[in-house]
């Protein structure tokens, strides 16, 4: 059974970040339009379903050089969420650091907690404020 498998997936593109966006946008839809829109705007509700389509057309596609650049523009338009989402995922796991912007250049400067309030002085554009930490 495993081998019919791998031989049907022989050649296919797979999944990739879109695909996984796909799905948890369609799983989330599905989840949001049950309990918002009423029964009798069914066609409301099969968008996740349509997203879900899309992701299993998308996994099993041949056409590589177009999947993969579906998949470029969509990590390039997605690179600032990803990059924000990134960012404050790491702030939450740091329970020793403070995180503030520079008033000045906007960058993301650590300082250590507990400090009370200090003197920080950027080190790319050398502005300094004062916080408390």
């Amino acid at each position: 059974m495993l081998d019919r498998l791998k031989s049907f997936m022989q050649g296919r593109y797979g999944n990739d970040a879109l695909n996984i966006f796909l799905i948890l946008l369609g799983c989330a839809l599905s989840i949001l339009l049950t309990l918002l829109v009423p029964a009798r705007f069914y066609y409301f509700r099969s968008l996740g379903t349509v997203l879900y389509l899309v992701a299993l057309i998308r996994a099993l596609s041949r056409n590589f050089p177009q999947r993969q650049k579906e998949n470029a523009k969509f990590l390039e338009v997605s690179e600032p969420w990803r990059k924000y989402l990134y960012k404050k995922f790491n702030q939450y796991q740091d329970k020793a650091h403070r995180y503030f912007n520079c008033p000045q250049c906007h960058r993301t400067l650590r300082v250590p907690k507990g400090k009370g309030k200090i003197n920080i002085t950027c080190p790319h554009c050398n502005r300094q404020f004062k916080k408390r930490t």
